[in-house]
């Protein structure tokens, strides 16, 4: 039943048109007992379709107090956007951080002052600041696009962005993980990681149905947000060890334990490098995909549709690994000076 087919319009006597909701589908029961109704204040039907269509929305984002505070602006963004990602766990955290400074006050209070305030009060790496007034800014759109307030203030972020770590492993360093690893699903999930350069969360979301072995492709569907996800051909290894795991699969899931899908490596992961003496996370297997390609001179826009990023991205993160990265650059300065005579002065 769809909401116009719920919230009916009907006319009463009195040439007034009114919303009307109820478990009952005909209008006899309009006065029953239970049956709800309010006056669209229009005798126009044309009227009384957009104030109904107004109410309707009106269910969906409820109006705020007339002057919200940062804390209920937040605690929204947390239960309306927060749990259609895969970021809730993050989300919350951050914002348990910033309802601790800034609940009590409202977006009109926030200004570049009160931030640098916030980061020195804090006293944690630039990073952290960065992702935690991220949550702030994404939550303060978030209202400014449901109508909680009016615009959004425009602020500076207190820090810069501190330059990415260019950690990833070498291939003895990923063989020894795989000869580590106690698990099936681990050394699966590690094998599928390098030979993809797939995020972890695709990885896991990975069903059997996505996987087609006539043709040796994996799809790995739609991802969260703006994320892309890439169709990517099997290698031999990856080919062969899905093989023998899906003779041994017990749920949907390509990467399971016990018949259960696997919410996160993330722990089991962090065991295994540490009895490796190896310093990485699930996500490094990615960084590590992308760097081996880029080294064995895959061409940027290869690399950049198997990673579901630009081009341009791929050049910034990646590109000093490449074999001839700058080469032709550097030749051009070159003085000329090889097989002749230096200037004695």
């Amino acid at each position: 039943m769809s909401n116009n087919d719920f919230y009916r319009l009907w006319q009463h006597n009195n040439g007034y048109w009114y919303v009307i909701w109820s478990n009952s589908t005909t209008n006899e029961n309009i006065n029953n007992r239970g049956t709800k109704r309010i006056s669209t204040g229009a005798t126009d039907r044309k009227a009384a379709e957009q104030f109904r269509a107004q109410f309707i929305a009106g269910l969906d984002n409820p109006a705020p107090p007339s002057e919200p505070t940062i804390k209920y602006l937040l605690d929204r963004y947390e239960k309306e956007h927060g749990v259609n990602t895969r970021s809730l766990d993050t989300i919350k955290r951050n914002i348990k951080i910033l309802n601790k400074f800034f609940g009590d006050l409202q977006p009109t209070h926030i200004s570049n002052a009160l931030l640098v305030k916030y980061a020195k009060e804090r006293d944690v790496s630039d990073g952290t600041i960065l992702r935690e007034l991220g949550t702030l800014k994404a939550a303060l759109h978030f209202a400014e696009g449901n109508r909680w307030i009016g615009h959004q203030p425009r602020f500076k972020m207190p820090v810069h962005q501190p330059p990415p770590r260019d950690l990833w492993l070498k291939r003895e360093q990923v063989g020894l993980l795989l000869s580590k690893a106690k698990s099936h699903h681990m050394r699966l999930f590690i094998q599928i990681a390098i030979s993809t350069a797939a995020r972890s969360g695709a990885i896991l979301d990975l069903t059997w149905q996505q996987i087609d072995f006539e043709s040796r492709i994996m799809d790995f569907g739609r991802g969260w947000g703006n994320k892309r996800r890439a169709v990517i051909p099997m290698n031999n290894d990856v080919y062969e060890s899905l093989r023998t795991a899906r003779e041994l699969a017990q749920s949907e899931h390509v990467i399971e334990y016990h018949g259960k899908r696997v919410a996160s490596v993330k722990a089991g992961f962090r065991r295994l490098c540490k009895n490796c003496g190896i310093k990485a996370s699930p996500h490094v297997l990615r960084h590590t995909a992308a760097t081996w390609l880029i080294m064995d001179g895959v061409p940027l826009s290869e690399v950049a549709r198997l990673l579901g990023d630009s081009e341009k991205t791929v050049e910034k993160v990646y590109g000093k690994h490449a074999p001839d990265y700058l080469k032709r650059a550097v030749n051009s300065l070159r003085l000329g000076l090889n097989n002749k005579p230096v200037l004695q002065l």
